[in-house]
């Protein structure tokens, strides 16, 4: 009788660990695969660390191997943050001149509107 308290506790959590894991797997589907954009060429990545593994001792010459072997633009997976490095003049030039506002916009801190 003793084994049989714990599962009763437990049973209510259980049943709504089901529904709430379906719907997280659902929030991260896409809701229009055709508006996808391409997403850059990738080297193959662990489940959690990512592309971490591949990164050396020195960076940059890690990331210019990376960038031999996949090309300029490449995404990187640190951790579960996707990263898209470029390693190129032109490429950087292409991509800092048509993304002019959202590369070089950042997000208003509470720390700069206390002090401004």
């Amino acid at each position: 009788m003793a084994l049989i308290a714990p599962f009763f506790i437990w049973l209510p959590f259980l049943l709504l660990l089901v529904p709430l894991l379906q719907l997280k797997k659902k929030q991260h589907l896409p809701n229009n695969p055709q508006k996808q954009k391409p997403l850059p060429r990738s080297p193959p990545k662990l489940p959690l660390i990512g592309n971490l593994h591949q990164l050396g001792s020195s960076l940059h010459q890690s990331l210019w191997q990376l960038s031999k072997k996949y090309g300029p633009v490449m995404l990187l997976r640190l951790g579960c943050i996707p990263t898209v490095i470029i390693s190129s003049a032109e490429a950087a030039k292409d991509v800092l001149k048509t993304n002019n506002l959202y590369c070089c916009s950042r997000p208003s801190s509470a720390g700069a509107r206390r002090l401004t």
